[in-house]
């Protein structure tokens, strides 16, 4: 499970791909999801990419067994698991053309004249995030209310993760709104935007590592007074 999810987070990573395919479009101004539209040439690799993500974390989290444990422990798996059937379907519906290298396309988008699967992507796009936001929130209430967990940094670190992963989002949704009108992300909303996504790629990496320590830490038992007089 754990090796599955780190692939898988490689995969969503984002970022470094793009590096590797030499910047098609302007990091600044672009979402990384333009890379996978229709009609980029490499499209169809990072299309790849999102599919073998979604695929990958199916398998985990079936190889992984029950979801067992806590009520938050299972809504964060079964919230991870309608992240990679969403971006699976995410995949599946590309945008029809990247927003940020056409003009025509930017008012396409904005009047929304670009056809069945440009929306559907966006609204599965939208669903994965919100999707993954639920099963983070709710893997960090488990760990906190986990009597096992014995790793107060670890707890820390993953409220941190989470409470980044939320502004973030926060951040690039109002970026998003104020662009509604010209169809085009605002400039440096790009970077924000890759920064969410490399947040996420890290939370998937980490999720299975998370979900294994969970109840599997010492538990302190103390005595009860009327074991002292109890009989041998």
């Amino acid at each position: 499970m754990q090796i599955l999810l780190l692939a898988a987070a490689i995969a969503y990573s984002g970022l470094p791909w793009e590096a590797v395919a030499g910047f098609p479009l302007d990091p600044a101004g672009s979402y990384l999801s333009e890379l996978a539209a229709a009609d980029q040439p490499l499209g169809w690799l990072f299309r790849a990419l999102d599919l073998t993500t979604g695929v990958l974390v199916l398998i985990a989290l079936l190889v992984g067994g029950r979801s067992g444990g806590a009520v938050a422990r299972r809504g964060a798996t079964l919230a991870l698991a309608g992240f990679a059937v969403l971006t699976i379907v995410d995949a599946s519906s590309p945008m029809a053309c990247a927003s940020s290298a056409s003009l025509r396309c930017a008012r396409g988008d904005a009047a929304n004249t670009l056809g069945l699967a440009h929306q559907i992507h966006t609204v599965s796009s939208a669903g994965a995030l919100a999707a993954l936001l639920v099963s983070a929130v709710l893997l960090a209430v488990a760990v906190s209310r986990d009597a096992g967990w014995d790793r107060p940094v670890g707890r820390r670190l993953l409220l941190a993760l989470v409470v980044s992963i939320v502004a973030v989002t926060v951040l690039v949704s109002v970026l998003a709104v104020l662009s509604t009108d010209e169809g085009r992300l605002m400039s440096g909303g790009g970077y924000a935007q890759r920064a969410q996504v490399l947040l996420v790629s890290l939370y998937l990496g980490w999720f299975g590592f998370l979900v294994k320590r969970l109840g599997s830490g010492p538990v302190r038992v103390t005595a009860s007074p009327t074991d002292a007089v109890r009989p041998r």
